[in-house]
């Protein structure tokens, strides 16, 4: 039985086993219609961890609660960071309409532009570290600073079957309304930036979990120099129009030779292609003992270009570790979708969008800085709207093509 039978059969056992304990516990959910019943929340209710943040908070609450106040200036700096990128990102979407935004679904059973296939055990596990860590983050400030936390549990969202996991803790609103604003902060802004110390302190543990994404320095997760060589490296095709889509190179091929020669990573074919190469010149790809030659085109930026990205570096796994091979590259994914999901969820957290963290503390300040109270939820409104009409462009276009180009 390989990895992807098994992962479908532990979804299965997985949706039926939520289904059935949701269904006895009907008692302690409460459901929240969206189109119900294509896509509703359950929060199943409970005392889940309370005793525990009540215990932490006690003991650590004069730093708990300067952390807080801490969380409150990084995550502005986190909230004007994603929001600009996601601004460039329409600016990309409007004025290079061929160009996906990178902007996709993080689902189970799904190739992820740039990071890869997630499976469902990787998701699942990132997902429950993901909400769990953020949760309590809320709970262990809100209790550092006196709040009851009235119950914390689990959630499901649910596409006609529960399916994508999450949690909750849920202090007491009331109170918490009456709370300076300053404290209201720092709660608010717990949750995201411990997201985001956990991936940086795995990036800095494993910096291969970041390889493509914040840096460019080493693949290589701890004993894979050992266990394996080199044999190449592999790519994404940036469209369909460029050279190597024209050539008949496909996404994740594995290039072994470059104009000809050996080569054993992508640094090499990447300073040739940046420095050497121009505009109409000829090279070579071998992939799998077929080469494939190709004529450079002209970039933006006057290089000479074949249309690929995302490189990979790959490895081969010597003989005599054949047997441990697929669960050192499990646990090896494993780490790097936890880095991977608490970093961007994280971030997403601190838009200024709706009912996520960033999207509270801004209307927090509105209604603070704004005496018509109206005018501030207005304001708040229209610019939740904005963003969520930016990241749905931004699935359509990764999805179905830039609708924009209809309009040329």
């Amino acid at each position: 039985m390989n990895f992807l039978t098994l992962e479908i059969i532990l979804l299965s056992i997985f949706i039926i086993f939520v289904s059935t304990f949701l269904f006895f516990k009907r008692k302690n959910i409460t459901l929240q219609k969206i189109i119900y019943p294509f896509l509703y929340l359950i929060l199943y209710r409970s005392n889940f961890g309370i005793k525990f943040m009540e215990k932490f908070s006690k003991k650590y609450k004069e730093i708990i609660i300067f952390f807080g106040y801490c969380c409150i200036g990084l995550s502005v700096i986190g909230m004007i960071f994603i929001s600009l990128n996601i601004i460039l990102m329409l600016y990309s979407i409007l004025k290079t309409p061929s160009i996906s935004p990178g902007v996709a679904l993080v689902l189970p059973f799904t190739n992820i532009p740039g990071l890869g296939w997630l499976g469902f055990l990787h998701w699942i596990i990132a997902i429950f570290i993901l909400a769990i860590v953020h949760e309590f983050a809320h709970g262990i400030v809100a209790k550092a600073h006196g709040l009851k936390i009235k119950s914390a549990g689990f959630a499901f969202f649910a596409l006609l079957a529960p399916i994508i996991p999450a949690a909750f803790v849920e202090p007491d609103e009331e109170k918490l309304k009456k709370q300076p604003d300053v404290v209201k902060y720092s709660i608010y802004a717990a949750g995201p930036m411990v997201n985001i110390f956990l991936a940086i302190i795995l990036l800095i543990a494993l910096p291969y979990v970041g390889y493509g994404l914040v840096h460019r320095g080493t693949s290589l997760a701890p004993f894979e120099n050992t266990i394996t060589d080199p044999i190449g490296f592999s790519f994404d095709l940036t469209n369909s129009t460029l050279p190597a889509a024209n050539a008949g190179l496909e996404n994740e091929m594995i290039v072994t030779h470059f104009n000809g020669e050996q080569i054993y990573d992508a640094n090499s074919f990447l300073e040739t292609m940046y420095l050497t190469i121009k505009p109409g010149d000829n090279i070579s790809l071998t992939v799998e003992n077929k080469t494939y030659i190709m004529t450079t085109v002209k970039s933006t930026d006057n290089r000479g270009i074949i249309g690929v990205t995302n490189f990979k570096n790959e490895r081969r796994v010597k003989s005599k570790y054949k047997l441990i091979k697929p669960y050192f590259y499990w646990l090896k994914d494993l780490f790097k979708w936890v880095f991977v999901f608490n970093l961007f969820v994280g971030l997403f957290n601190l838009l200024p969008l709706g009912i996520v963290d960033g999207g509270r503390i801004l209307k927090t300040l509105l209604d603070r800085i704004m005496k018509d109270k109206k005018k501030a939820q207005k304001v708040w409104g229209l610019i939740s709207f904005f963003f969520l009409a930016v990241l749905i462009l931004g699935l359509v276009t990764t999805y179905f093509g830039n609708p924009l180009t209809l309009l040329k």
